[in-house]
């Protein structure tokens, strides 16, 4: 099955999930047109924005240009952007630009069982939300001929945003589960520590107090949906969550 994803293009991910053995990711080389098309715009907004919020850093963001799945493999490509313009689109809620916002994302079980959702510091971009430890695409996830390692990605994330202490304690599970809402699209790893929940928090705590600049302010422990009910979540966490739930 072949997609050209757009804002309201029909999807095998069209807000839901579904897991594949395999994935491949790599840079189409094509340039995105929104950007281009947008140019003025995104540099008066990202002055705005920029002012407003000195933490903001106008790095390296893929989006998916491309989007192919059969059997248990999925396969996409990727073009290459920049935050300013990613942040316009985002603010503007996502129109139709042939893209979907990709990227990908921890599911960490703790040894009694909970999925762990992440609270991120002031100053990120989904501040105020529960969402799973992830990160955008960025130049570091890119190997030579344009490969992109999305576990290798989301492996760097955990390491950066937990520390090296939980990092070390999990076990990768096989496999991908991609979840999708709207134009977000997840490459989500599943991961299993040996420690417990409260244990987890210890170690964040301990991590956040020795480093310069923390990411995350806290973990949530999810043990059902009824956890998620009232819960203020970005959207694809969201999904991605009730597709594990019901699959119990």
């Amino acid at each position: 099955m072949n997609t050209r994803p757009t804002h309201d293009a029909a999807s095998p991910f069209a807000d839901g999930t579904k897991a594949f053995a395999s994935c491949t990711l790599k840079l189409s080389g094509e340039p995105w047109a929104f950007a281009r098309d947008h140019a003025s715009a995104i540099d008066a907004h990202w002055q705005a924005a920029a002012g407003a919020n000195p933490a903001y850093f106008n790095g390296a963001v893929h989006l998916i240009d491309h989007l192919h799945a059969s059997g248990g493999a999925i396969a996409a490509t990727l073009t290459r952007t920049d935050f300013k313009s990613y942040l316009y689109w985002r603010t503007r809620g996502f129109p139709a630009a042939g893209v979907l916002d990709s990227f990908g994302s921890a599911v960490i079980r703790s040894s009694d069982g909970d999925v762990l959702l992440a609270r991120q510091m002031p100053g990120n971009v989904n501040h105020g939300f529960a969402c799973l430890p992830s990160g955008f695409i960025d130049a570091r996830d890119v190997q030579a001929g344009g490969a992109i390692d999305i576990a290798s990605s989301v492996a760097r994330e955990v390491a950066e945003e937990l520390g090296e202490d939980i990092a070390g304690q999990l076990k990768r599970e096989d496999g991908f589960i991609v979840a999708r809402s709207g134009t977000q699209l997840c490459f989500a790893v599943v991961y299993h520590a040996s420690l417990s929940t409260a244990e987890i928090q210890a170690l964040l705590h301990a991590h956040n107090a020795e480093t310069e600049e923390p990411e995350l302010e806290a973990l949530i422990p999810v043990a059902s949906l009824g956890d998620i009910a009232g819960l203020q979540m970005v959207p694809y966490a969201r999904v991605l969550l009730e597709g594990l739930f019901a699959a119990r």
